[in-house]
């Protein structure tokens, strides 16, 4: 995909080794600003390890990985630190030197009123639900107002009510703030309900891509064609996820 002069985020030629193995070789990938971009791929393909150099967690790599702006990232695990109520989870992190505390905490209240938790700012994170806390460890990732969003599985452990609940949830987040994404994930039928591209990486690199261009709220139906063609990619066999 050609690339804006400013983009989210901007990969080329992009090598990581672990020892003799390249577990990414030569990758290119750009993510636009206010883009939605999905990330499919095997186990051990190297999902995860893109997304720590896009955050800037990994930074021995051959090539180079551009993020010119703010970077926020959620886990599958929320990682909220049980010590602290919920709102001053939600402000982890940020720098507001001078600012008092009840700033922090009324822009900590916006965030969880974003993410349909208000009342919550004074909860322990330990007596929230697994839904409750990812949406936690979202409004923390938001806070910050990122240009580019980093999702590794967020929704991976979460029942299936939950999950489609959470699916709506970013949806929404994406379209008020409007943040480069890219969303790691197993799932071939969520990126395609989310996403306005969907890459299959393996072999180290991109194999795939794939231009979703049916208007949301999606159904399932709407891209089973391109549903059939990512399963091909993955190799997997037409009825089952990656």
């Amino acid at each position: 995909m050609a690339g804006t002069v400013n983009p989210a985020a901007a990969v080329r030629g992009l090598t990581k080794r672990f020892g003799d193995r390249a577990v990414l070789s030569g990758l290119d990938l750009t993510i636009e600003r206010g883009e939605f971009v999905a990330l499919l791929g095997r186990s051990g393909s190297g999902k995860s390890t893109l997304l720590r150099v896009l955050a800037g967690l990994d930074a021995e790599i051959e090539g180079t990985a551009r993020v010119p702006g703010t970077v926020s990232v959620a886990f599958q695990q929320p990682r909220l630190l049980p010590w602290r109520k919920v709102w001053r989870n939600v402000v982890l992190g940020l720098r507001r030197d001078g600012e008092s505390q009840s700033r922090n905490r009324a822009v900590a209240e916006r965030a969880l009123a974003e993410v349909q938790l208000s009342g919550h700012a004074d909860a322990w994170p330990l007596t929230l639900s697994g839904g409750e806390a990812q949406r936690v460890s979202l409004a923390r990732a938001l806070v910050r107002e990122p240009d580019l969003l980093l999702l590794d599985e967020p929704f991976g452990a979460l029942d299936a009510l939950t999950r489609l609940a959470m699916h709506g949830l970013v949806e929404d987040l994406w379209r008020t703030h409007r943040p480069g994404v890219l969303l790691v994930t197993h799932d071939v039928d969520e990126a395609l309900l989310l996403a306005d591209r969907v890459l299959v990486l393996g072999e180290g690199r991109i194999l795939a891509e794939h231009v979703l261009s049916h208007p949301r709220p999606r159904t399932a139906a709407d891209h089973a064609d391109v549903r059939t063609r990512v399963l091909a990619d993955l190799g997997v066999t037409e009825g089952a996820s990656a």
